[in-house]
């Protein structure tokens, strides 16, 4: 299990000032964010992908249980990393001892002086690397993929399901899914969720974000409106944004909600596999 201190350590560096000046990156940032997650993590954990070019960080958990129930891909929010201690860390740790390997990502970030409206920018950076994590698990011989987005990197999952790639996941759950028609270019969160096919579990806290509360019906009524029958909405009490000192709730609606939609789910796994297949060998494994 994860030490606090490289979560409090984590947790400063990103914040430092140091990435904070006006001269820093967006590709520098991430390069430092990586090194990072690279010295704190377990090296066992560690890959590497390749997307539009350029290689980015993630951060694979085998499942420990003797019954494999499949993958779960984690993507975090706005401005964070493949390992951050809000939810997508105590997700890493949980989901693998009910039977769920985890693949968290990391997503592009912006050099902290970008304004957040610029974050539109990146979803199709961020499409293109979430494709990458799917062939990477798929090359694996992971036949069921699940997909766990936290605030923007639901926002994302969504934004990538947009582009006709149902088939590769099996099911999206969100966590705390706001609208985003600041960005630039804007989305709308509810417009993709009517064309959102496949089953959906929209989770949010009774003390999330005031926007995210508000939404919920409208979320609700697009789902709806698109006929969407595999879409469920759950209110987890005492809950806020970030679900602290909750993790382990959430993770059991989350294996509780695909335990309960995918009940025949069995997974094959490559023990064997190199992390190193090549593009040509993924393609194979689809």
């Amino acid at each position: 299990m994860e030490t606090r201190f490289h979560i409090v350590a984590l947790l400063i560096f990103i914040l430092s000032p140091v990435l904070a000046n006006s001269g820093a990156k967006d590709i520098a940032r991430e390069q430092e964010i990586a090194k990072q997650l690279e010295a704190t993590a377990n090296e066992t954990e560690v890959i590497w992908l390749e997307a539009d070019q350029q290689q980015f960080i993630g951060l694979f958990r085998a499942q420990t249980q003797q019954k494999a129930a499949g993958a779960i891909i984690l993507l975090h929010g706005m401005g964070g990393h493949a390992d951050w201690p809000y939810i997508i860390s105590p997700l890493r740790e949980a989901l693998p001892e009910q039977g769920w390997s985890t693949l968290s990502i990391q997503l592009p970030v912006l050099a902290m002086d970008n304004p957040i409206e610029n974050y539109g920018v990146t979803l199709d950076a961020a499409a293109n690397r979430l494709e990458a994590a799917i062939r990477y698990l798929r090359a694996r011989k992971f036949l069921n993929i699940f997909v766990v987005g936290h605030s923007f990197g639901a926002a994302t999952a969504l934004y990538y399901l947009s582009n006709g790639q149902r088939p590769k996941i099996l099911a999206l759950i969100s966590i705390g899914l706001q609208e985003y028609v600041f960005l630039k270019p804007a989305i709308n969160t509810f417009n993709l969720l009517e064309k959102a096919r496949l089953p959906i579990l929209d989770i949010f806290g009774e003390l999330d974000y005031r926007e995210v509360i508000d939404n919920a019906r409208i979320r609700r009524l697009a789902a709806n409106k698109g006929n969407n029958n595999k879409y469920k909405q759950i209110e987890i009490v005492g809950a806020g944004h970030n679900f602290l000192k909750m993790e382990e709730m959430l993770a059991k609606h989350i294996h509780g909600w695909l335990d309960k939609a995918f009940p025949v789910v069995s997974i094959m796994v490559n023990e064997n596999f190199d992390g190193n297949q090549s593009e040509k060998e993924a393609d194979k494994a689809e």
